[in-house]
């Protein structure tokens, strides 16, 4: 009996938003970009976007070199150089379209995620560079740009450099362009302390109000615990409030409803709002306090389902302090070790609440697939018995295809020039009381959207063909 046959019976397969989606920070002032082969294989299974911290001084001395290397020996903290030590980003009128920051994209995307570009930016940027950046970033589909984040704070230089009046009607006039140039482009605005708990009101509401309008998505930052010294100044208990803080499960939640509340109020309208950054940090009682401290939010995220809660983005996946899923090897930064927490976040990527929906109806006519975005997509499927324990399940496709494919729980990617999907892991716990689910999406290959296409569409050319062994 042949052990390889071709998968018949497909369905059609479709996505939609969860009711929280699920981010991850990837590379930042405290770590490097880890690529998305190792974080797909660690995490099993992709986010609905990846978070990218770059800023864009053009005008700064030094510049595009990185603060921390421009001004070697200047900065007294970490926010202390003349522009901000994330990694430059290296578009706009005399950049390089395939520098760093546009290859990290285009592998977020060719892995089924969408790209969250955090960028701090000088607000005397003419109108004529965000113009460029915006034609930069069209052909990378449902992209998100967090503008000058936590732009009500002090410790950014657009915030020391500029007035909070200035600072909001720069990111009206970006949001304007943007939308113009880059419709595809969603615009974040990043702000929210509430400073006056009998009456609401946030942190400069007045001068940056107008974001809020301008925004396609509101989100704040907040963190459990944070040592916002590191890393000049040591972290001990004697130094709370001077180098790190302790803010707790109990202030964070009500810092975050008041945020959410006065929003509305100041606008009329409900946007919802996401956790642009969430995170305990094990500097600050160690990294099972950490663990203990950030689960409870996410716990308490699924026994209240708060409904305006759109998302969260955990930050981040690797750090060289002790903010990260894995910490980053001190003697080799392509290297980690993981925190007590990566395996408890592993668990919480597969809660219901967090993942994306699905839809399996019946296909009819060809095997053909739509990208539109990571939760926005149309894909195909399978339901397979299983008699017993395979001793191999192995999944066959063309060597063209850029895919996505989960086999159970688990996601797998298969790269163009690769034909082969070893699934039997997944397979073998499975077990037999439930067909084991198998579904395929088509990312584009190259990570980008061909011209100003909002969608990817890809046809297999035939089914693709499962080696299934139970014994040898």
């Amino acid at each position: 009996m042949p052990t390889t046959k071709a998968l018949s019976s497909p369905y059609r397969v479709t996505l939609s938003p969860a009711r929280c989606s699920l981010d991850l920070g990837d590379g930042s002032e405290r770590g490097e970009y880890v690529d998305q082969d190792y974080v797909l294989r660690t995490l099993g299974r992709p986010h609905r976007a990846v978070s990218l911290m770059y800023c864009y001084w053009p005008f700064s001395p030094g510049w595009p070199k990185r603060a921390s290397v421009a001004h070697k020996n200047k900065g007294k903290h970490a926010w202390g150089y003349p522009y901000d030590d994330y990694f430059p980003f290296t578009g706009g009128p005399k950049g390089d379209p395939e520098s760093g920051v546009f290859q990290q994209m285009r592998d977020i995307r060719r892995h089924g995620q969408d790209v969250t570009l955090t960028m701090t930016m000088d607000c005397k940027v003419p109108d004529d560079h965000i113009r460029v950046i915006a034609r930069q970033l069209r052909p990378y589909g449902n992209i998100r740009l967090r503008l000058n984040h936590e732009c009500d704070g002090y410790w950014f230089n657009f915030n020391k450099k500029y007035s909070y009046d200035e600072v909001g009607r720069f990111f009206v006039r970006f949001a304007g362009v943007m939308k113009r140039e880059a419709p595809n482009v969603k615009v974040i605005c990043c702000w929210g302390h509430v400073e006056d708990h009998k009456t609401g009101r946030l942190r400069a509401e007045r001068e940056l109000a107008p974001t809020l309008e301008a925004a396609d998505v509101w989100s704040a930052d907040h963190y459990l615990t944070l040592h916002y010294g590191w890393p000049f100044h040591p972290c001990e208990p004697e130094h709370e409030n001077k180098y790190f803080k302790h803010t707790g499960l109990r202030e964070v939640w009500e810092q975050m409803e008041g945020v959410h509340r006065r929003f509305v109020e100041l606008t009329g309208t409900d946007k919802g709002l996401e956790l642009g950054e969430l995170n305990s940090d094990g500097d600050v009682g160690g990294e099972l306090s950490q663990s203990k401290l950030t689960e409870s939010f996410y716990r308490k995220v699924l026994k209240d389902k708060p409904s305006y809660l759109k998302g969260i983005t955990f930050y981040q996946f690797r750090d060289r302090g002790r903010l990260g899923l894995e910490l980053e090897c001190p003697n080799n930064a392509a290297h980690g070790s993981p925190t007590p927490f990566l395996d408890v976040y592993r668990d919480l990527l597969q809660e219901p609440y967090f993942l994306p929906k699905e839809a399996w109806t019946r296909l009819k006519g060809g095997l053909r697939m739509d990208w539109r975005s990571s939760e926005d997509s149309d894909g195909l499927g399978w339901k397979v018995s299983l008699r017993s324990k395979p001793l191999f399940l192995e999944l066959l496709f063309d060597k063209k295809d850029n895919l996505m494919v989960r086999v159970g729980k688990r996601w797998f990617y298969k790269r163009p020039g690769v034909e082969r999907v070893d699934a039997t892991t997944e397979a073998a716990s499975w077990g037999r009381s439930k067909p084991l689910p198998i579904m395929v999406f088509a990312p584009p290959a190259s990570g980008m959207n061909p011209g100003n296409s909002s969608h990817v569409a890809t046809r297999l050319s035939k089914p693709p063909k499962m080696r299934l062994l139970y014994k040898w």
